[in-house]
């Protein structure tokens, strides 16, 4: 039984994953959301970002926080890609396991 258990977990687990991932993929897809985070925010604001890291009339600190700020689209869209690749991983994973609990259904109502 606790089998089963364990794969209800794990099916219910990866539909959440999954549903993360189509959520991401609609957002990114956003007319919206491209416009003022991928354009605006990851090309253009981060590339200004870019430059005032390497600006000699700005102080030291200030160019640290800008070359952060500019590393920031790099990170957001590692995440994104995370979070789409996880996703498709579920979605091949779900087949197999709703297979597996079938088997394990059909072997404890045998037993």
């Amino acid at each position: 039984m606790s089998d089963i258990k364990a794969l209800e977990q794990q099916i219910a687990a990866a539909k959440a994953v999954q549903e993360q991932r189509d959520r991401m993929v609609r957002l990114a897809n956003n007319p919206d959301f491209r416009a003022l985070v991928i354009e605006g925010f990851c090309r253009d604001e981060c590339a200004r970002y870019c430059h005032v890291s390497t600006d000699p009339g700005v102080s030291k600190e200030d160019r640290a926080d800008a070359l952060g700020a500019a590393q920031a689209a790099g990170h957001l869209k590692r995440w994104v890609n995370a979070i789409i690749m996880m996703g498709n991983r579920a979605a091949e994973d779900l087949p197999q396991l709703d297979e597996a609990l079938a088997e394990a259904r059909a072997e404890s109502s045998e037993g």
